[in-house]
């Protein structure tokens, strides 16, 4: 049984190195949860935001793991190369770190009260359904964009589920709906960047954005999603206490540079270019969220 379980843990070790890298995941997190600790209640403590993390990152292996089993035969026909297919790990052990997983993200809504409790139970059946499609298969397969978006809801849940770590009831302000609005906006271009590649990259699995937009249109709106996400950390920042000037010209210079990355992309259109405009992005969206955090507690 010790060595089985080794064996698997060895396993899942090279798979989350190429599908679901748990430091970089990690690292991406934490500034969003501290923002969101910062606005929900000004008695915050690194406790609840370990947990908050903890739970995070269980919830979004549960759901990477759905998505693997979901895809299965697509990806056999269209990425082959993927851990799974190339036997890396099976679905069956990866179906065992999935219990694990969800064993202790259950354990921390528990500990955390009734509200996170029952949010869980919400987020765990939405993924029973989203790994059957609804029920509906094909259908909802064959319209990209809804079957995105209707996926993506799961992330909204568990932006609820991080709020209910650091405060029960709910203080529905203005900052927290702004809030809510940020992270939701934040985590649809997490999605979108992700599945945004160079022309030739695409694949024949038409599971890309730039398959359905085209290359130049989906930086576009890649372009329009940033300039929506910058307004609204702005927002943000007006409803606490105020940017200093010589934040504020750094902020704007750091958004400048990330847009400055996409341009770059769109000409050069390179793997490097495709990897520094989304880690470009990455580093736009945690410095945002951890001046959230500073200008609360300031």
């Amino acid at each position: 049984m010790i060595k089985k379980t080794l064996a698997t843990t060895k396993k899942f070790h090279s798979y989350q190195k190429e599908r679901f890298p748990l430091v970089v995941l990690g690292l991406s997190f934490l500034p969003a949860i501290l923002s969101s600790g910062a606005v929900m209640s000004r008695h915050t403590t690194w406790v609840q935001a370990v947990f908050a993390l903890v739970a995070s990152l269980a919830y979004l292996l549960h759901v990477r793991v759905v998505d693997e089993h979901r895809d299965f035969e697509h990806d056999n026909l269209h990425h082959t190369a993927r851990p799974i297919q190339v036997g890396t790990i099976s679905k069956e052990e990866l179906r065992q770190v999935d219990t694990a997983a969800v064993v202790l993200l259950i354990v921390i809504a528990a500990v955390m009260g009734p509200l996170a409790l029952i949010l869980v139970a919400l987020m765990l059946v939405y993924s029973y359904f989203a790994e059957k499609e609804f029920f509906i298969g094909e259908h909802i397969r064959r319209h990209f964009f809804i079957y995105n978006g209707v996926n993506l809801v799961q992330m909204l849940f568990l932006q609820f589920f991080v709020y209910a770590i650091f405060a029960n009831p709910f203080p529905f302000t203005t900052l927290v709906w702004a809030h809510f609005l940020f992270t939701t906006v934040g985590t649809v271009i997490f999605e979108f960047v992700r599945k945004l590649k160079r022309p030739g990259d695409d694949g024949s699995g038409k599971d890309t954005y730039t398959w359905h937009m085209g290359f130049s249109n989906a930086l576009i709106v890649y372009a329009l999603l940033l300039l929506l996400n910058t307004i609204l950390f702005f927002w943000i920042a007006a409803l606490i206490p105020p940017l200093a000037a010589g934040w504020l010209v750094f902020l704007l210079a750091l958004v400048g540079s990330t847009y400055l990355t996409a341009l770059m992309h769109w000409v050069k259109k390179t793997r490097q270019t495709d990897q520094i405009m989304q880690l470009s992005f990455l580093i736009q969206y945690g410095i945002f969220n951890l001046v959230i955090y500073f200008l609360v507690f300031h």
